[in-house]
């Protein structure tokens, strides 16, 4: 560079436009970075999980956020934080705001639950459905409306403040038993392998979430040993008016604090994938204040194995009744829905062996509509069996439900 391109280069660096900050967000992050460090305090807490992704067995691109997981000796609790204030209130499963809608129902919460299950039976932890526990924690000063509540008979919770949480948090059911040793530990290495999102940083403050997807093989090679890239220019305002800049990349390990500087081609670009907008955003190193990788590489889940089978496992099969009409079954999973064809309806997962259908026929055209929102595959939900016959052709039985 020239002397006049250099200067040219440092006064356009105190007029650049930034991506304006999101103060509502990050004062929502700072909400939940407290609930986290309350959490950390109760007695029987092994670790807590802020901002975990989950994602699906089938397909490591679709993921469910928890804001938080607290690992108990005794259960797993996956918390929402709503940082509001106003009047909250709820009208058809759907959270409102001072009578605005928010767009946020249980069921996506029990949709995070889901994928967690499944995915802790598929590498080999068996766990019983009630160990898992749900708490809505608004934690902004709000009133909280009757109307809030969960569609859960048990293991669901509305906390109206921080205090309250913890107070739920802090009781021990009769059914609660400690994990042992080795699911504890099991848990543990499962949950640290979700990570979070990763995250580009800019010079003003503001910060977007997504995936670092570019420069891809550094990115890949980065993100497994450092928890972050921080970008500087190394020279001075004398240095770069007379020089040129010379970015350069301080790695911030995952362990220990052994820090590695690496070079950096100013102009070159980093891409980060909005999965809630749907856009890939790129930026050159130089208006990036750092990159923050929020895992070090998506599960292949088919390939992870954290327990073995228990002996009398392989060797005898647990005898599962089949549910009959009358039988409650609490926080049935949804597996599918089916939408092709003149059979339509919801399959839930009933029991090991079972499953039951909610026909279209008997949901109202609402519910049908927004099915992906209020009965999301993995959601949870209590349902009634209304029927119960054996098919003899086909050995096996078919199951009709209704939710309650």
């Amino acid at each position: 560079m020239g002397l006049l391109r250099n200067y040219r280069w440092l006064k356009a660096r105190d007029v650049k436009a930034y991506p304006k900050p999101d103060f509502a967000k990050k004062a929502a992050t700072d909400a939940e970075i407290s609930v986290c460090e309350a959490l950390r305090n109760i007695e029987g807490v092994v670790d807590v999980y802020h901002s975990a992704r989950i994602d699906q067995i089938i397909s490591g691109k679709s993921r469910r956020e928890a804001d938080i997981i607290v690992l108990m000796h005794n259960r797993i609790v996956f918390i929402e934080v709503k940082n509001y204030k106003g009047d909250i209130t709820m009208e058809e499963n759907v959270l409102l705001q001072n009578g605005q809608s928010r767009g946020w129902t249980f069921a996506k919460l029990e949709e995070a639950v889901g994928r967690f299950h499944e995915i802790s039976r598929h590498v080999g932890i068996r766990i019983q459905q009630d160990v898992i526990e749900t708490v809505l924690a608004c934690v902004g000063f709000a009133n909280v409306d009757a109307s809030v509540k969960p569609r859960a008979l048990t293991g669901s919770f509305v906390a109206e403040s921080t205090d309250q949480l913890l107070s739920i948090l802090s009781v021990t059911e009769d059914h609660h038993v400690d994990f042992d040793e080795e699911t504890l530990k099991a848990l543990k290495t499962l949950l640290s392998m979700f990570g979070t999102w990763d995250a580009m940083q800019f010079p003003n403050e503001a910060q977007h979430e997504g995936d670092l997807i570019q420069p891809r093989d550094k990115i890949r090679e980065w993100r497994i040993t450092y928890q972050a890239l921080r970008v500087r220019n190394e020279r001075t305002w004398w240095g770069t008016f007379f020089r040129g800049p010379k970015f350069v990349g301080d790695l911030i390990p995952r362990l220990g604090d052994n820090i590695v500087t690496v070079d950096l081609d100013y102009m070159e670009s980093a891409v980060l994938h909005n999965p809630h907008e749907r856009i890939d955003e790129e930026y050159t190193f130089e208006d990036v204040a750092s990159l923050v990788f929020g895992y070090k590489e998506v599960p292949d889940w088919n390939k992870v194995k954290l327990m073995e089978p228990k002996v009398a496992e392989t060797k005898r099969e647990k005898v599962v009744p089949t549910p009959q009409e009358g039988d409650v079954i609490p926080q049935a999973r949804v597996l599918r829905h089916l939408t092709e064809g003149a059979h339509q309806g919801i399959v839930f997962r009933l029991d090991e062996k079972n499953e039951g259908v909610l026909w279209r026929d008997q949901m109202s055209i609402m519910e049908w509509d927004n099915k992906d929102m209020l009965m999301a595959v993995n959601s949870a939900h209590d349902v009634e069996v209304t029927s119960s016959t054996y098919n003899k052709t086909r050995k096996s039985w078919r199951i009709k439900v209704k939710t309650i």
